[in-house]
């Protein structure tokens, strides 16, 4: 089936189902080892959603998304420059479950966002910024 890719992520519609086939394809695989039930067909319309619910930026921290970075992560170049290379990839958009459950229940965040809220649910993260922000208020 073909898939119709939102116009902020500028790529063809061919290329856009590609992503969306080996997005659900990882995703479903990982939650399936974390207790998932849910279908590679549930996670390609969940994914579907969420990029067409994103408007090309970050909704934690409104950072504006390259989606020129999409398949562009090279596991090689990670581990061959660590950290600098997670700054250079830092605004990948990336498919972050909304919850820290195996469901199909997505939204596009930036790879730095989804890195840093890990496996936090939104208001998890959203109080434990806050809590970031305090302290770095306090000095």
């Amino acid at each position: 089936m073909s898939w119709t890719a939102p116009a902020w992520v500028g790529i063809s519609d061919l290329d856009y189902s590609k992503l969306l086939q080996k997005k659900a394809v990882a995703i479903t695989r990982r939650d399936k080892k974390r207790s998932g039930t849910y279908s590679v067909r549930e996670a390609i319309e969940a994914i579907d959603e969420a990029f067409h619910r994103c408007n090309g930026f970050d909704p934690y921290d409104g950072s504006k998304l390259n989606p020129k970075l999409l398949g562009k992560y090279d596991n090689k170049a990670s581990k061959e420059k660590g950290a600098a290379y997670k700054r250079e990839m830092a605004m990948l958009p990336t498919v972050d479950h909304v919850k820290a459950e195996p469901l199909p229940d997505f939204a596009i965040v930036s790879w730095q966002t989804n890195d840093a809220k890990g496996d936090m649910a939104p208001e998890e993260f959203v109080a434990y910024c806050r809590r970031v922000v305090e302290l770095a208020d306090q000095h």
